[in-house]
């Protein structure tokens, strides 16, 4: 089931949906307007494994790049 962001016209608040079916009424969940706008969203992809050349690099604790196994300023322990 896609995810779907509409900007509020009313009063500009993004909203997520999850989408079942285009037959589904939508609201604001803040203003409880019907006058939303599609976004347009980035498309999060990895390259086949003929273009895709460098390791990724792996997001430990909070995402810090490289931190792999060493706590960051977010985590527990």
């Amino acid at each position: 089931m896609p995810i779907y962001e509409y900007k509020c016209e009313d009063c500009g608040v993004v909203n997520e949906f999850i989408v079942f079916g285009d037959h589904e009424k939508r609201q604001c969940k803040s203003c409880k307007s019907s006058e939303l706008t599609k976004l347009m969203s980035a498309h999060n992809t990895i390259g086949s494994s003929e273009t895709y050349t460098e390791p990724m690099s792996g997001g430990g604790c909070c995402g810090s790049p490289n931190s792999y196994g060493t706590p960051g300023s977010c985590c527990g322990g």
